[in-house]
């Protein structure tokens, strides 16, 4: 289906509270990501019936949209087209922890970290599985082949796609973790670039001993080797290394700041990773390995069973972050993943699930949304699902899965199963395990059957009474008014100076970025409506009122930032849905305690869909009184 992206985001501005309400966004494979002003004035059903949305939340600090691959990041490169601020490092860091603990913090930032680092992962993944695919010997033999025939050249070039990664993984770890510190994240890179230099002996090498190659011994105890494949050498690396850039950054002579703290960065942290960071941690993760290992080795497969049961709890606590660097960790020593089958399993018994609740269900808007959440959860995005149809009436379904999510944890584990890569799930995941005939023989009979009994269970046992409710036909509403005629002309909304828009000190409204607009400079603390209409939006905080009329849709802002003034020194006259008359008043507001706060009092009046009709021209100049000719519009 093809969206108007420009459209939508739009519709995402206005409901989530207009663009003062926004203070920056940001985004992920799935998610539209915005730091709000205010919680409460981002309307949920209001965006959730914009087109490509697929449900909403707030987490982290940050209001979550969901719109899924393909479409997020449309959505949001129209967004920043609007003239809101991208989100950096430090807004996104200090929304996401705010509220939360140290340890929650920690698990937090490890996720940062890493998950940039998983799309470099997903494509070598399903590099690894086609190598692994293509190039087997009992593939080839269906064709009369053996690896022997395949030529060297189309070897080097799967081996250049399929072992990049992994062979550069501190490079990438290492800018990473730069970035999320608050470091020069080229610093990060050419650090990690350091730690895998062909000049080092090859971590690969060494740990083989049929290589004949050994570490370099400083001191005869020091082992001297390259890094590739390591995680938490980088990471710490990363960790200390833009501290020590930011303290230098602070110290260091502007003058010989250019030159003097990239140096001192990178010669004290490579000779501090290579003899102290390195060897200690390098041997702290192969440790860590081993007791991940174990524990997914346990007997019965209860390793499997205790990861895939509280699974989808650890994604509600925001702790499955740190399942990122195990992950990668194991792909990197051992070029597998069993911890992918079991996410991939829950999210077959999430896709079961939600779809016996959408069909069963008599509530339309569970029947409206569940199949969709459905087919996004079978496609790898489980967030609708669970928060859009699995918990939202009830723990009963949410603790079905979790137990069916255990039992095929339990399985995998049994029957060995483990994916090439990480960080796609579902029907894409069986990609990570076309390498091996019987892998993927596994995964698809697995999945069917945990979608299967998932749904039977459900449907049968786990359907909350709540989305059975036939919903009554309400009663015979009183006849509406008729519908307020097309404004030709809108009048001042106080008395005042007229403000041209471009002269309006806000760039917001100086740009037209919510449409054609003008400003007055109130002389009295009375605010007018300028046309007839209903009012379709009053803020908690009473500094905006949006009013619909005819086909208009106009917004009426006073003062610049009051937002942050929570509507002291404003008072509300109407309410959301009543009908108005062009001169009634609307607000009464407290122009000196605006100026004690430090806000400019100018009043906005917007068009916000002036680019739908045929002109919006302002008609006004000087001094103006309430009503007086302040816009003329004409409709196309």
């Amino acid at each position: 289906m093809n969206y108007d992206y420009a459209k939508i985001a739009k519709e995402v501005i206005q409901a989530v509270g207009g663009s003062e309400n926004i203070r920056s966004a940001a985004h992920c494979a799935t998610r539209l990501r915005l730091i709000v002003a205010d919680r409460s004035l981002a309307d949920d059903e209001k965006v959730g019936e914009i087109d490509a949305v697929k449900g909403t939340f707030f987490t982290a600090g940050q209001y979550q949209i969901i719109f899924g691959t393909g479409h997020v990041n449309r959505v949001y490169e129209q967004i920043t087209k609007l003239g809101i601020a991208e989100t950096t490092a430090s807004e996104a860091k200090e929304a996401k922890m705010d509220g939360k603990n140290q340890l929650q913090k920690a698990i937090r930032t490890f996720g940062d970290v890493f998950v940039p680092v998983i799309p470099a992962l997903v494509a070598t993944g399903l590099f690894l599985g086609l190598k692994g695919a293509l190039l087997n010997n009992n593939f080839l033999a269906l064709f009369g082949m053996t690896n022997a025939d395949i030529p060297q050249t189309f070897q080097v070039l799967v081996d250049v796609l399929s072992g990049t990664t992994f062979a550069f993984l501190p490079a990438i770890v290492c800018w990473s973790t730069f970035r999320v510190f608050g470091g020069s994240p080229v610093l990060g890179l050419i650090l990690g670039l350091m730690l895998v230099n062909g000049s080092l002996p090859n971590a690969y090498s060494v740990a083989d001993p049929s290589s004949g190659v050994t570490p370099l011994m400083l001191f005869g105890f020091i082992p001297i080797v390259g890094y590739q494949g390591s995680i938490l050498p980088a990471f710490v690396a990363g960790v200390i290394g833009s501290k020590l850039e930011k303290k230098l950054r602070k110290t260091v002579p502007a003058v010989f700041d250019f030159m003097i703290t990239p140096f001192l960065v990178l010669f004290v942290m490579l000779i501090l990773s290579l003899l102290v960071i390195g060897p200690l941690l390098h041997a702290l993760e192969n440790v860590l390995l081993v007791i991940v290992e174990y524990a997914l080795e346990l007997p019965l497969g209860i390793g499997g069973l205790i990861v895939g049961f509280f699974w989808s709890i650890i994604t509600l606590t925001g702790v499955h972050h740190i399942f990122n660097m195990l992950e990668i960790s194991l792909l990197a020593s051992t070029g597998f993943n069993p911890f992918n089958a079991i996410l991939c399993m829950c999210g077959f018994s999430s896709a079961g699930v939600c779809l016996a609740i959408s069909i069963k269900a008599k509530k339309k808007e569970i029947r409206a949304i569940g199949p969709s959440a459905t087919v996004s959860a079978l496609l790898g995005i489980g967030e609708p699902a669970l928060f859009g149809v699995i918990l939202r009436y009830g723990m009963k379904p949410f603790l079905l899965s979790c137990s069916i999510n255990g039992i095929a944890g339990m399985i995998t584990m049994l029957l060995g199963m483990k994916g090439t890569g990480n960080g796609i799930t579902t029907i894409p995941g069986m990609l990570l395990y076309i390498y091996s005939p019987s892998q993927l023989i596994m995964y698809v009979i697995l999945a069917i059957a945990t979608f299967i009994t998932a749904f039977a269970l459900c449907w049968f046992f786990a359907v909350p009474p709540e989305v059975m409710v036939t919903e009554q036909p309400g009663k015979k509403e009183a006849p509406k008014p008729a519908p307020a005629p097309f404004p030709h002309t809108l009048g001042a909304a106080a008395q005042g100076t007229f403000v041209p828009m471009e002269e309006i000190p806000d760039p917001t409204f100086s740009q037209g970025i919510l449409g054609m607009c003008c400003g007055i400079e109130p002389e009295t603390g009375k605010v007018y409506s300028p046309m007839d209409g209903t009012i379709s939006q009053l803020a908690d905080t009473l500094h905006a009122i949006g009013i619909e009329a005819g086909g208009v849709e106009l917004l009426i802002h006073v003062g610049i930032d009051t937002v942050e003034m929570k509507g002291d020194g404003f008072k509300s006259h109407i309410k959301e849905g009543q009908a108005v008359k062009k001169g009634d008043l609307l607000l009464t507001i407290d122009l000196e305690k605006i100026k004690a706060a430090g806000h400019p009092a100018t009043i906005m009046v917007a068009v916000t869909n002036s680019d739908e009709l045929a002109s919006v021209e302002a008609s006004a100049a000087g001094k103006l009184m309430p009503g007086d000719p302040l816009m003329s519009l004409k409709a196309e």
